[in-house]
């Protein structure tokens, strides 16, 4: 992704000079030595690398949300507003990248959604920067597919404003895509509450990036396993607490072979007034042959000193006792490594609580196992 070209677009001479500053002074895209983009590698994309199997995956769902979306939606160009970061770390280059290609926001009131479930199929939206707003006390669930694997290459931002005592539920699946880029931001006031799951299967280059900024009394859940991939797998978060009394819990696992490469990085930063602050990381993955990779970077950063945090990293392989007692009982090796492989996930998919979701979850696992 050549990002000078597109400085163009920017006229405003103030926000200009904070992308030179924050972008194309230090361009992941161009560089592999970033420190938050060292291992994704974002300056090797092949944007014209194309699959040599598509998985045909039938959810049995269709998009719900365009017709309201084009009706309702609001679109800004970006101001100094927008483009402020709230975040004790480095901006994010795909956030930048984003408003660069396209400078204008377009907002929505997600109050406005009637559908139990809305579901947001990325292949149907030219769209690149969004802005949801959710206000209401009752919980709303979202499905964002990124399945299109040979359209809109650019990437995908989108910002959550989660009031207080808001609840939102979100499953993502990226799946047969040849580059995914997204980036997600989540403003969480006062005792609202995001759940987000992330299921990631046969894609060649993916980066995604999550950001949280909690207020006091917030809940933050973050899920992820990604498996049968061909390239690299790059998950990247910031949970930021910056209120008391808030809780973050986040799992990502990953089943690695033929080759390919996951990658975690994500950091619990804990401000000075957040006390009572319980935050937990975990990542862990199952490597199954020699030639593939594993990175694994969890980070904890804290300025409080009343809180209860921890991180932790695990790699392994299947355990060969495991498939010897499968085996034992008549069940194939290759069924036995189907079963154990699900079972690693388990703990991804228990954390889905809509039971519509819980179905698209599995549907998509069993058909990418």
């Amino acid at each position: 992704m050549n990002v000078d070209k597109f400085i163009e677009n920017i006229k405003n001479k103030e926000i200009n000079t904070y992308f030179q500053k924050n972008l194309l002074a230090v361009n992941p895209f161009k560089s592999h030595k970033i420190e938050n983009y060292k291992y994704s590698q974002l300056n090797k994309i092949d944007f014209n690398k194309s699959h040599n199997y598509i998985h045909e995956l039938n959810l049995n769902t269709k998009d719900n949300f365009l017709d309201d979306f084009q009706k309702s939606k609001v679109r800004e160009g970006i101001s100094s507003d927008h483009i402020s970061w709230n975040f004790n770390g480095p901006d994010s280059a795909i956030r930048l990248s984003g408003l660069i290609e396209d400078p204008f926001n377009h907002i929505f009131n997600l109050d406005n959604i009637n559908n139990d479930i809305c579901i947001i199929d990325l292949s149907l939206y030219e769209e690149i920067n969004f802005v949801f707003n959710y206000t209401k006390n009752k919980k709303i669930s979202i499905v964002i597919i990124d399945s299109n694997y040979n359209i809109h290459k650019s990437p995908k931002c989108f910002k959550f404003n989660v009031y207080e005592k808001s609840n939102i539920e979100i499953l993502q699946m990226s799946y047969n895509k040849n580059t995914s880029l997204i980036f997600y931001e989540f403003n969480q006031f006062n005792s609202s509450v995001v759940n987000l799951t992330v299921l990631q299967a046969n894609n060649i280059h993916l980066r995604n990036e999550y950001y949280f900024n909690l207020g006091s009394d917030c809940i933050c859940k973050i899920s992820g396993a990604n498996f049968s991939n061909l390239g690299i797998n790059d998950n990247y978060s910031f949970i930021q607490h910056s209120k008391p009394n808030s809780s973050s819990r986040e799992i990502f696992k990953s089943i690695v072979d033929h080759g390919a490469i996951t990658n975690f990085q994500g950091k619990i930063y804990v401000n000075k007034i957040a006390q009572k602050t319980d935050g937990y990381q975990m990542s862990r993955s199952l490597l199954l042959d020699d030639i593939s990779k594993s990175n694994n970077k969890p980070e904890l950063e804290i300025y409080a000193d009343d809180v209860k945090c921890s991180h932790g990293s695990t790699v392994s392989n299947i355990n060969e006792d495991h498939l010897y007692y499968f085996n034992s009982r008549g069940i194939s090796s290759e069924l036995a490594a189907k079963i154990l492989k699900k079972a690693f996930i388990q703990e991804v998919l228990d954390s889905i609580e809509n039971i519509s979701l819980k179905e698209l979850s599995d549907k998509m696992i069993n058909e990418f196992l």
